[in-house]
C-alpha cells in the first residue's frame, strides 16, 4: 500500500516519501499532536511474505533494545490496516555511499565516520546484537557530520532465531565476511570485517575484493588477500593500513575480537559509556562541525595517530626523551635548553601542519627521536607532504 501526502496513518500525517529500499518504503511523517517530524518505515506490498514480516518485526524488537547516539532511534511501532509501521527519528543528511559519490572523503573524515560506526557496534555487540549488513548505504551522515547506523533488518540477536533459508545469503556481497559467505553464523567479528571493507573503500577509492560476477566476488572474499591500503594510497598511515588488513583477515580468530580494539589499533578513542551519551572523537583530529564535544583528554590515555606518510609510514608514538638537537647555522651558538628545543620543534610542527594537518606534531616527535639534527628533521618532515610545490614551499620556509 502506497501512502499519499496528507494521508493520515494512525496518529501521523504523511508529509513526503523519502525513499525506498529492497524491502521497505520510508516516509516523512508528522505526529498530529506533538507536531514532531519523524520517519515511518513500512514493508513494500510485494515483500509481505511471512518471513519478511517476521524479519521486520524482529527489526522493531531489536531496535527497541538499543539506545545509542550513533544508532537510528526507534520511537514506536503499530499496525495500520494489518500493515506493520515503524516510527523512527527523522535524520537529515545522506548515506555515506551518496556522500562519497558526491565528494572526496578526507583521511580525518574517514576515521571520524569509522570511529562513530565502531562505537555504535561496540555498544550493540555488548547486547549480543550483530548487524550483519554494515556498508556505506547503511551509514547515514547527518548534516552536522554525525553518524547514524541504519537498517537492523537482518541483525542477529543472542535471544532470537536466525531467519535464513538454505542457500540464501543475507547481507551485501561486496561487504560480506568470508564466514557469512561460507554459511557460518555471523559474529561481532563479521561486522568488524565489513567495517574494514568500508574503511578500505574510503581510504583507497576502491573495494578490497572485486570480481566479474557474484561467484568470483564470493571466492575472492574467501581466498584472496587484498593489497594493503597504503600501497594504493601512500598518504594512508601504516598503522591505519595494518589495522584495516587485520580487520580483513579471512579467519575471524585473526581479526580484532572487539570493535574497541579495532578503534584503538586505528589510534581512535572509544566512547566512555555503553549508551554512547559521551562521544569521543578520533584523535588527534578535531570533531567535525556539529558533532558532540570530545571527552576531555584527561579522561583518556589515547594512542595518537601516526604521520600521514608519503613514503615509508612512521611507527606509532615515540616520546621525546632527552634528545639534544644540533644547531642550525642561523641559531644562537649558546647552550641549547629543552625549552628552546621544544620551541623549535613546535615551530616545525606548525609549518608542517599547514600541509598535512594535526598529525604533523606526531611526525616531528618521531623524527626528533631519530636524530639530533634539525635540518634532518625538517628535510624528513618534508617527505610527508605529497605535493611537490607544497614541499618546496615548506623547505623554503625553513631556509627563511
Amino acid at each position: 500500500m502506497a501512502f499519499e501526502q496528507g494521508q493520515r496513518i494512525g496518529d501521523y500525517e504523511v508529509v513526503a516519501k523519502l525513499g525506498a529500499g529492497g524491502v521497505g518504503v520510508v516516509y516523512e511523517v508528522q505526529h498530529l499532536i506533538s507536531q514532531r517530524r519523524e520517519a515511518m518505515k513500512i514493508l513494500l506490498p510485494d515483500q509481505g511474505s511471512p518471513e519478511m514480516v517476521e524479519r521486520f518485526r524482529g527489526e522493531v524488537q531489536t531496535l527497541a533494545t538499543l539506545n545509542h547516539v550513533h544508532i537510528a532511534q526507534l520511537h514506536t511501532a503499530f499496525y495500520h490496516e494489518n500493515q506493520l509501521a515503524m516510527i523512527m527519528e527523522l535524520i537529515h543528511g545522506e548515506t555515506l555511499r551518496d556522500l562519497r559519490a558526491r565528494m572526496a572523503i578526507t583521511l580525518p573524515q574517514a576515521l571520524e565516520y569509522t570511529a562513530q560506526t565502531l562505537n555504535a557496534l561496540a555498544y550493540a555487540h555488548k547486547l549480543d546484537v550483530v548487524h550483519r549488513d554494515i556498508k556505506p548505504s547503511n551509514i547515514m551522515i547527518t548534516d552536522g557530520g554525525f553518524v547514524k547506523l541504519l537498517d537492523f533488518g537482518i541483525a542477529l540477536t543472542g535471544h532470537g532465531s536466525e531467519l535464513t533459508r538454505a542457500g540464501y545469503l543475507l547481507g551485501s556481497l561486496n561487504y560480506m565476511s568470508p564466514e557469512q559467505i561460507g554459511g557460518s553464523k555471523a559474529t561481532a567479528r563479521s561486522d568488524i570485517y565489513s567495517v574494514g571493507v568500508t574503511l578500505y573503500e574510503l581510504l583507497t577509492g576502491r573495494l578490497p575484493i572485486t570480481g566479474a560476477n557474484n561467484y568470483e566476488i564470493m571466492m575472492a572474499h574467501i581466498n584472496q588477500v587484498p593489497v594493503a591500503p597504503n600501497l594504493i594510497a601512500p598518504h594512508v598511515p601504516g598503522v591505519v593500513s595494518d589495522a584495516v588488513m587485520r580487520a580483513l583477515a579471512k579467519d575471524p580468530a585473526q581479526r580484532f575480537p572487539t570493535a574497541e580494539e579495532f578503534l584503538q589499533a586505528l589510534g581512535l578513542t572509544p566512547a566512555t559509556s555503553d549508551e554512547g551519551h559521551t562521544y569521543a572523537a578520533p584523535l588527534p583530529f578535531p570533531p567535525l562541525a556539529g558533532a558532540r564535544a570530545a571527552v576531555p583528554a584527561a579522561a583518556h590515555t589515547p594512542t595518537p595517530m601516526p604521520a600521514v606518510a608519503a613514503t615509508t609510514p612512521l611507527p606509532l608514538q615515540t616520546p621525546f626523551g632527552n634528545t639534544q638537537f644540533a644547531k642550525h647555522p642561523h641559531e644562537s651558538k649558546s647552550g641549547s635548553s629543552s625549552g628552546m628545543q621544544n620551541f623549535l620543534l613546535e615551530d616545525i610542527s606548525r609549518k608542517l601542519a599547514v600541509y598535512i594537518g594535526p598529525v604533523a606534531k606526531f611526525v616531528v616527535k618521531k623524527l626528533a627521536a631519530q636524530s639530533e639534527d634539525l635540518d634532518f628533521i625538517f628535510r624528513e618532515a618534508a617527505k610527508q607532504i605529497p605535493s611537490d610545490s607544497d614541499r618546496a614551499a615548506f623547505l623554503k620556509a625553513r631556509r627563511e
